[in-house]
């Protein structure tokens, strides 16, 4: 009998070890869980208060479209109306120095969410992993590296902006693949130098980050100067990886820009959009 109740009593230590195994198990899988979901709460009200500020750098330093100027009429029996005058918004770089001295232009992709400040840091890069107010993480900012002049008078300017799947950044650029959006969206706005500039979209295109011993194009390594043979094989790679045709071919000097973003569609996959500045008349 003794030797019945000792085995059952090691049964029964065995079946508590083996409950209180399982409910460390399930202890620690719900506070990985309940980490998880903390971070991506975390994760998406840090995006959203990054976007609010850009909203709120919109709204405190540019004018409105709708600014009214009122002019007084000359006094009159006849009218006593007042005219209203309507003037473009402008971007007052002075005070957006005040939030951080590297914003030196304002990008405006008409009929996406693309509105945003362009920064350039004296570190390459640095934008992709910092805010505006330079802390760190997503969702970054709209930023050129140091190929590229502030006053853009290179022969091609490169943008980089993360694909946030909010759509903010570069997120809505994968528009760009199809040929009826590029048709209803050609124009990509540019506010520097006290100036808007306009470029019409003339190509987008999908293409990956290669290593140091893969052969192919890098596009990301044209920015800045280009010499008539380097700027023909930009233009050409562009035209013959596109996904459409815009009968639109610079030449040797014309000013373009180029949009770059990840692409989730292929491994370390990237999708730029390409557009030519719009001569003046």
């Amino acid at each position: 009998m003794s030797t019945l109740r000792e085995k059952r009593k090691k049964e029964r230590r065995a079946l508590r070890r083996r409950k209180t195994a399982d409910w460390t198990v399930v202890l620690i899988l719900c506070a990985i869980a309940v980490c998880c979901g903390g971070y991506l709460i975390y994760h998406h009200w840090s995006v959203k208060q990054r976007e609010l500020e850009y909203e709120k750098l919109r709204q405190e330093e540019t004018l409105s479209a709708a600014t009214e100027t009122v002019i007084a009429e000359p006094e009159t029996e006849e009218s006593t109306e007042e005219t209203v005058i309507y003037c473009d918004s402008v971007y007052d770089f002075g005070q957006l120095h005040e939030q951080n001295q590297d914003i030196y232009a304002w990008i405006v992709v008409p009929g996406t969410q693309v509105d945003y400040p362009l920064l350039q840091s004296e570190t390459d890069n640095y934008y992709l992993d910092y805010n505006l107010d330079h802390s760190k993480g997503y969702p970054g900012c709209i930023y050129t590296n140091q190929c590229n002049r502030k006053d853009f008078s290179d022969y091609n300017t490169v943008l980089y902006g993360h694909n946030m799947k909010n759509g903010s950044m570069f997120g809505t650029l994968d528009d760009y693949k199809s040929e009826k959006w590029q048709t209803e969206h050609p124009v990509i706005e540019f506010f520097v130098d006290g100036e808007v500039r306009e470029y019409e979209v003339f190509a987008a295109a999908e293409s990956r980050v290669l290593y140091e011993d893969e052969e192919g194009f890098r596009y990301y390594r044209s920015g800045g100067d280009l010499s008539e043979e380097e700027y023909g094989k930009l233009i050409t790679w562009l035209q013959e990886n596109s996904d459409y045709e815009t009968g639109i071919i610079p030449e040797y000097g014309e000013q373009i820009l180029m949009l770059s973003t990840c692409s989730y569609h292929t491994k370390d996959g990237r999708f730029v959009v390409a557009a030519r500045r719009i001569s003046e008349p």
